[in-house]
C-alpha cells in the first residue's frame, strides 16, 4: 500500500522499553481485571477472534500468558459491544480482517534523527507496518480524535468511520448528503472513543502517568471476592456512595452432611448471618450472609 503513517512523538520511540508505544502494546493486563466478563473473553479465545494482526510489536517479552495489551483491550472491547447487538463472529472476523488492513510507515518521529542520516540506523528509523486498528488508536490516545464507527449488519465490513473532523469538513463542501445517505440505512452506533475516555479525562490523563487501569480498587476486590466462592452464589448487594461501590452483601447457599459443619462456621465468629434449613428435623443446607466493607 501507498499509504505512509508517522508515529506521533507523543509516543516516545520503540527503542525505548519506557515509551508510552511500548507501555501499550506489551501485555500487561490481566484478563481477569478488566471491566469484560472472564467467560466471555475465554469463548471469545477459543473461537480465534482475539486474534488479530498487530503491526508493532513491543521489546518487552516477560508478561503472563493469561495478560494482554491495551490494543488487545480495545478490541476485546469492540468484540464485546459487536457480539451484543447481533453481529455473529463471521461478521466480527469479516470486521475484523477490515481493521488489519496494513498501513506502511516511517518512523522520523525523533527530529535530531530525521535530520542526520549518519543516525538513522535499523533502531531509529525502520520502516514497517501499521494496522488500521493500530491508527485509530493512537490517533485517539493522542489527539483525543472522537470516533464512531457505523456498522451495517448485511455489510459488516464496509463500515463508516465518523469523526467530527469528517463533519466539519463535508459541512464546508455543501456534501452533507453523503452522511443522510449512511444515516438512512439500519446501523449500530458504536463509540470507539467511549473505550478510552475513562483514561482520558482531565487535564493530565492516565497514557501520561503510565498507570491504565481498567478497574477501580474497590471494583477489582468485589470481582475476586465473587469470583472466590462463585458455584455457592445465590445473592449479591452492592451499595454505592456517590458512584463508588463502598460495601457488599454475599449470600452463599451450601449443602452440610453433618450438623457439626455448622459449628464450625459459628465458631468463627464472624460478621455473618446464618439461616439453617431443615427436612424431616435433619439439617440440609444453610444460607450464610457475609457483610464487608470496601
Amino acid at each position: 500500500m501507498d499509504s505512509k503513517f508517522v508515529l506521533d512523538p507523543y509516543f516516545g520511540e520503540l527503542s525505548d522499553p519506557d515509551s508510552l508505544i511500548n507501555y501499550i502494546c506489551t501485555p500487561l493486563f490481566l484478563k481477569t481485571k478488566v471491566d469484560v466478563q472472564y467467560y466471555e473473553i475465554l469463548n471469545w479465545e477459543r473461537f480465534g477472534l482475539l486474534d488479530i494482526d498487530l503491526g508493532l510489536s513491543t521489546l518487552k517479552t516477560d508478561y503472563k500468558k493469561t495478560a494482554i495489551s491495551f490494543v488487545q483491550y480495545v478490541w476485546i472491547k469492540m468484540i464485546e459491544s459487536l457480539n451484543k447487538y447481533g453481529f455473529s463472529y463471521d461478521d466480527i472476523r469479516a470486521i475484523r480482517a477490515k481493521l488489519g488492513q496494513k498501513l506502511h510507515f516511517e518512523l522520523n518521529y525523533n527530529q535530531r534523527i530525521a535530520e542526520n542520516k549518519a543516525l538513522q540506523t535499523s533502531d531509529n528509523h525502520k520502516e514497517g507496518y501499521i494496522t488500521e486498528l493500530e491508527k485509530l488508536i493512537l490517533s485517539t490516545i493522542a489527539h483525543k480524535k472522537n470516533y464512531t464507527f457505523f456498522f451495517f449488519i448485511d455489510v459488516p465490513a464496509d463500515y463508516f468511520l465518523f469523526s467530527d473532523d469528517l463533519l466539519e469538513m463535508f459541512h464546508s463542501s455543501n456534501e452533507s448528503y453523503f452522511f443522510l445517505d449512511k444515516f438512512k440505512k439500519d446501523h449500530f452506533s458504536f463509540s470507539f472513543y467511549k473505550i478510552f475516555e475513562p483514561f482520558l479525562h482531565g487535564d493530565s490523563h492516565q497514557f501520561d502517568n503510565r498507570s491504565i487501569s481498567m478497574l477501580s480498587d474497590e471494583e477489582d476486590k468485589v470481582l475476586r471476592m465473587i469470583r472466590r466462592n462463585y458455584n455457592e452464589l445465590k445473592s449479591i448487594t452492592i451499595r454505592f456512595n456517590q458512584s463508588k461501590p463502598t460495601h457488599l452483601e454475599i449470600k452463599t447457599t451450601k449443602q452440610v452432611s453433618a450438623e457439626s459443619r455448622i459449628m464450625e462456621h459459628i465458631q468463627k465468629r464472624d460478621y455473618s448471618t446464618i439461616v439453617i434449613q431443615t427436612v424431616d428435623g435433619s439439617v440440609v443446607n444453610f444460607e450464610n450472609t457475609k457483610k464487608y466493607k470496601l
